[in-house]
C-alpha cells in the first residue's frame, strides 16, 4: 500500500498543516486536520510536556503575533496495509521571527477520511538549537 503516490499526499498533508501553522489560519488549518485530535507537545527543558486538542492547539496559534516558520526534513512515512492509518517521522526546526528557536523531531498521525488525509494526532520533542543550528536557513 506503501505506493509513492501516497507517500506523496501524506507529505504534502503535513507540509500544508506547518504551513497553516506559518500563516495562523484557521481555515488553512481545517483542511489538514481534525480539530478533535490529539497533541503531545514537549518544549524544550525544563518546560513540562503538555497535552491538548489539535483545536485548541489552532485557536491559541491564531492569537500570536510572532513570525513562525517550522520546517521538516526526511520524512519517514509509514502507511498501514489497510491504507488508512499512517504516520510520518521528521525532523524540524522552528524559527521565530527570523531565528532558530528550536530543533526536534515531529511525529504526525494521519487517517484517510473520506478519501482525504488529515493530520489526528501529532508529537514532538525538542530542545534548544545548537550554536550550528542556529545558522539554519
Amino acid at each position: 500500500m506503501e505506493t509513492e503516490t501516497e507517500k506523496k499526499a501524506i507529505i504534502a498533508v503535513t507540509r500544508g498543516f506547518l504551513a497553516a501553522l506559518s500563516a495562523k489560519s484557521r481555515v488553512d488549518f481545517e483542511k489538514h486536520c481534525v480539530r478533535a485530535g490529539g497533541m503531545t507537545l514537549s518544549p524544550p527543558s525544563p518546560t513540562a510536556l503538555r497535552f491538548c486538542t489539535i483545536g485548541s492547539f489552532i485557536e491559541y496559534m491564531a492569537t500570536l503575533k510572532e513570525d513562525i516558520d517550522e520546517r521538516i526534513w526526511d520524512p519517514e512515512v509509514k502507511i498501514h496495509e489497510a491504507g488508512n492509518l499512517a504516520a510520518v517521522w521528521a525532523p524540524f526546526r522552528a524559527k521565530i521571527n527570523g531565528v532558530v528557536d528550536h530543533v526536534g523531531v515531529e511525529l504526525f498521525v494521519l487517517h484517510k477520511l473520506n478519501g482525504e488525509w488529515k493530520v489526528t494526532g501529532l508529537a514532538d520533542s525538542c530542545r534548544r538549537p545548537t550554536v550550528e543550528e542556529m545558522a539554519w536557513s
